[in-house]
């Protein structure tokens, strides 16, 4: 598995997320869990990174944004 490659997938879906709540870890939960699981051609990097960021987000959805981001190696200025 291609580690730069997975960190990459994870930084779009959670920029995607963040752009779309708000910066609401509520809502990005929300958003993140309604996105489909990359099927066929889909890269395994790709369908790792959803389900990590599936995980931590709806683990932690009662959480301020910045303690989400933490688990996931990322800061708030990472998205600014």
């Amino acid at each position: 598995m291609n580690q730069e490659r997975l960190n990459q997938y994870v930084y779009n879906y959670v920029k995607e997320a963040l752009i779309y709540s708000d910066k609401n870890v509520d809502t990005a939960a929300e958003y993140i869990m309604s996105q489909k699981t990359p099927r066929f051609f889909a890269k395994i990097e790709q369908k790792e990174a959803l389900r990590r960021v599936q995980k931590n987000f709806s683990a932690y959805r009662d959480r301020p944004l910045w303690f989400v981001l933490k688990t996931l190696g990322y800061t708030v200025e990472d998205f600014d």
